[in-house]
């Protein structure tokens, strides 16, 4: 089946009507994260280093800065110096208040301070225990505040998207937690795209081939996130487990209400120890609540900070596989054009080594009276779209690379490219080719 849809700012395929949904709860519990976390973003700068105990964020020891990075190797090793420094200090305080016999009432300077932290408490257990978790965090004010104006180009787009799949509109801040809303963010587990999937998860919702890789369109990955934490909360029955879920995995989550015996989230964060369930774990849902605050108010009064035009385009998706020549001459787009809205299209689809893939939710910019639809159906034979791959093709007697080309409306140079051939003369009968889909 061939759709068509215009949305102006959005052009995502989906359901268009809008689902109530309740908003995202804020459990008093998460307050003092919440908080830190709102520090993290929109007070301390990147130069700026908070340390603090790893389970109870709102016991905050010190906030020192650091020299001004300049790219230099000097000035990243005394970086790294001062911050070693500044823990060694915190550590060896608490410590000395966890031995037996401190005068506690005599403290003075930092291990008086450290010692109202942690509400004048006389168990050295305590502070021994504080001096093993001891965490360090850098601020991230400036840098936020560049993802808050790339995030405008989005917003509009992924609001829409969320009311339509039944998820709560505050979710979609959720980039600036997993990429800073940058399009091409990668993890180092293999994370890709503004969402963060992973391409097993990925599968499940969107297309991703040596072709097309959709975790790298923003606006598709959006729909197939609101999709996934829709499936989550389903299974789950509360939208702070469902966006927790988001890091830490819904079988994760599932073990987490099991073991506590219990779907809040507070208790969650407080009670569970699962052995993955780590720092990450505990505060992605604070931290969704923080940037949410943050964000919105920045967006309420940018001032200087210049935001990003939302996108207009048309969405189409592609009923057959097609080459990315074939689709710009057939909507008389010059290719660029289509590569700057499609960031999902990868290397060899941009060369014409392989087709696009069937179903992918191709972005077209918006003209008066564009039909997409009208358009595919008039591609002339010779350039003809292909219902299903053709992945493979074993050499008959006689054939040469040319005519095997000629006829999988394909070149000489494209199945030299993916069948690792230098001599194109050297084919021989029997030889099973990669063929372009």
């Amino acid at each position: 089946m061939l759709f068509t849809a215009i949305f102006i700012s959005a052009g995502l395929l989906g359901s268009p009507e809008a689902r109530p949904v309740e908003p995202l709860p804020r459990p008093p519990a998460l307050a003092p994260a919440v908080a830190f976390w709102k520090n993290v973003f929109g007070t301390w700068d990147t130069d700026q280093v908070a340390y603090f105990d790893s389970r109870q964020l709102d016991k905050v020891y010190e906030i020192h800065r650091l020299p001004a990075a300049d790219g230099s190797r000097a000035t990243d090793r005394r970086r790294e110096t001062l911050r070693e420094k500044w823990r060694e200090g915190l550590v060896s305080d608490l410590e000395a208040l966890g031995r037996p016999g401190v005068g506690y009432e005599a403290l003075e300077g930092r291990q008086r301070r450290l010692y109202e932290i942690w509400e004048q408490s006389h168990n050295p257990q305590t502070y021994r225990d504080a001096a093993q978790s001891i965490r360090i965090q850098r601020g991230t004010r400036d840098n936020f505040a560049q993802g808050v104006a790339r995030s405008a180009r989005y917003l509009e787009s992924f609001r829409r998207i969320f009311r339509e799949e039944g998820v709560p509109e505050d979710i979609v801040f959720l980039p600036h937690v997993e990429s800073s809303f940058r399009w091409d963010a990668r993890s180092n587990v293999g994370a890709l795209g503004m969402w963060q999937f992973m391409a097993s998860t990925a599968r499940r919702y969107m297309v991703v081939d040596q072709a097309v890789d959709e975790r790298l369109d923003p606006h598709t990955a959006a729909r197939s996130a609101a999709r996934f934490l829709k499936e989550c909360h389903d299974e789950l029955g509360a939208w702070p487990l469902a966006v927790t879920a988001y890091n830490h995995g819904l079988d994760g989550m599932k073990n987490a209400v099991r073991e506590t015996g219990s779907t809040d989230i507070g208790e969650i964060i407080e009670n569970y120890h699962g052995p993955l369930f780590g720092f990450a774990g505990r505060n992605f849902y604070p931290e969704l609540l923080a940037v949410t605050e943050v964000a919105e108010s920045i967006l309420a009064a940018p001032g200087d900070l210049p935001l990003s035009e939302p996108m207009e385009f048309v969405t189409f998706e592609l009923p057959a596989y097609v080459q990315l020549s074939t689709v710009s001459n057939a909507f008389n787009v010059s290719t660029a054009r289509i590569l700057a809205l499609n960031p999902a299209i990868r290397h060899p689809a941009k060369r014409g080594d392989l087709y696009l893939t069937r179903g992918f939710a191709l972005k077209l910019p918006q003209r008066e009276g564009f039909d997409p639809e009208a358009l595919f159906a008039s591609i002339p034979q010779t350039r003809r779209p292909l219902d299903k791959p053709m992945l493979t093709y074993r050499v008959r007697a006689g054939e040469s690379l040319s005519a095997i080309a000629a006829r999988h409306h394909t070149s000489v140079r494209a199945l030299q490219h993916l069948n690792a051939i230098s001599n194109p003369h050297q084919v021989r009968a029997g030889m099973v080719l990669k063929l372009p889909h």
